[in-house]
């Protein structure tokens, strides 16, 4: 081993799991600003004074951009260290969530918008994945990859909780929403000191000389069929994901306060992955991801199925909740294990990033048309109407991916036959 480079068999459990809770902390932290709607999507509007649909726009915007760096995000990171992306990407987030927490124009909203699709997908998330893999084993990164969802539940919920305090001391929203994204510029600087102390050099980060383009790796990533089936179970996953923002202005749209949508958005956002990413990721790596993403997918889609041709009134409170809870956490629990996919289909770890920038360039195009799709139909239809057409079309989605998954098994029954040949 090169000197002062660490792998996956020599370094500590101690470094191992500081870069573990590192790289899966800052899979929220540096996303805050952009993850606030999910449980203060009501605060997010009245501190913006905007509407549904240029909130819409503004994270239509964050998604093409985003699109558009997924993928030289995920060849960046076969080409940098994750250290020093994960230093420049929380450093970057901080300066954007302090220029955002001044509440500037619509205008300079949509480049702080831009530009944070920069800093979180060409900067970060090519090393989100890359990083959890550098510290485990095949066998064993199922595993690690659940837990890693978990810390995310876990510095969610604590951090949501602490935002709803802070925003419960005001009554001007604005003065609330300023603060709250103060305090996640001063986290975001934490963590760039954080991963420059912490997270070590890697033998295995590159597949050769660390600083030349290698299109073979491209290519051999585009090539893998486990790498394209992956990534559009991602993509389906995601368009339900990225999409359960709603189910906070849903249930304030049928009666409930606000404040209590938002700690339901928490709880379904952060709690429920705090147990279904590790309890999922263990069963996944038992049962098999593809094998577990199929049965999480199909609970996924029954409620969202539910939800969507149910009366929508006051007297569903309740029972829309305890469906949002349960969906939440068999979604979150398939979102957690579903790159696992790629190591069940044998992609190789030095093609991990460019892997996952496919993945991600893909798998979160909903990015691009979800908001302002949803945001529309927010402002034209009733209650009734717009979350109909919302459910019904996440329901379609679960169901996709649940096809996907099964195509997986059938891909990796394919390469055992071939191996045993």
């Amino acid at each position: 081993m090169s000197k002062g480079l660490q792998s996956a068999k020599s370094i500590s459990k101690f470094t191992k799991w500081m870069v573990i809770a590192i790289i899966s902390s800052g899979a929220y932290v540096v996303y805050l600003t952009y993850l606030a709607r999910y449980s203060f999507y009501d605060q997010v509007i009245d501190g913006l004074k905007i509407s549904n649909t240029q909130l819409g726009v503004l994270y239509g915007l964050y998604g093409t951009t985003a699109t558009i760096a997924y993928f030289p995000g995920g060849v960046l990171a076969d080409k940098i260290r994750v250290k020093y992306l994960a230093t420049l990407g929380f450093a970057m987030s901080a300066v954007l969530t302090f220029w955002y927490s001044t509440v500037p124009s619509y205008a300079e909203l949509k480049v702080i918008f831009l530009l944070f699709g920069l800093c979180t997908t060409l900067i970060f998330w090519g090393i989100r994945y890359k990083a959890i893999r550098l510290v485990s084993t095949e066998e064993n990164y199922s595993t690690a990859i659940g837990f890693s969802y978990g810390i995310v539940g876990v510095v969610g919920l604590v951090v949501s909780f602490v935002s709803i305090g802070i925003f419960g001391l005001f009554t001007n929203a604005t003065a609330g929403f300023h603060t709250v994204l103060m305090f996640y510029a001063a986290i975001n600087a934490i963590f760039a000191v954080l991963s420059f102390i912490f997270i070590p050099k890697f033998e295995d980060e590159f597949a050769g000389e660390r600083k030349k383009f290698n299109f073979s790796e491209v290519v051999q990533a585009f090539k893998h069929p486990g790498v394209w089936l992956t990534t559009l179970c991602m993509f389906f996953i995601y368009t339900i994901y990225t999409s359960l923002a709603y189910t906070v202005s849903f249930l304030t749209a049928i009666g409930a306060a606000a404040a209590i949508a938002s700690i339901v958005g928490t709880i379904r956002t952060y709690g429920t992955s705090l147990f279904s990413s590790p309890i999922v990721g263990g069963i996944a790596e038992k049962k098999t991801p593809s094998r577990t993403i199929v049965v999480c997918t199909a609970i996924t889609g029954v409620c969202l199925a539910i939800m969507a041709f149910a009366p929508k009134s006051q007297s569903l409170i309740i029972p829309s909740v305890i469906l949002i809870i349960v969906l939440s956490f068999f979604l979150n629990g398939a979102y957690g294990v579903t790159s696992s996919m790629m190591t069940e289909t044998k992609v190789p770890a030095a093609i991990f990033g460019s892997a996952s920038g496919i993945l991600s360039v893909i798998g979160f195009v909903p990015d691009m048309f979800v908001s302002p799709i949803a945001g529309k139909w927010l402002d034209t239809y009733d209650t009734a109407g717009a979350y109909t057409r919302i459910f019904a079309v996440l329901a379609v989605s679960a169901v996709c991916a649940l096809i996907c998954a099964l195509l997986v098994r059938v891909y990796k029954r394919k390469l055992a036959e071939k191996a045993a040949k």
